[in-house]
């Protein structure tokens, strides 16, 4: 299905990205968000590594959360 695209140019949405994930299967776009979220796992653990704390929890204790 190619729907054609209906936004401004100051979106800055990546047309040919989305034509692309829409060509993927179910379990390669499952496979593609593991890989991503290991990878955001990686850097928050380097992150938290490297400061000697997780800047989240702090953020999240100095907002009234948790």
């Amino acid at each position: 299905m190619n729907v054609p695209a209906q936004h401004s140019e100051d979106e800055d949405i990546d047309v040919d990205l989305l034509d692309y994930l829409q060509t993927l299967t179910p379990a390669q776009r499952i496979e593609r968000h593991e890989a991503a979220l290991e990878l955001v796992r990686a850097l928050r653990k380097a992150g938290t590594e490297h400061y000697g704390f997780d800047p989240r929890a702090v953020a999240a204790a100095g907002s009234g959360e948790g």
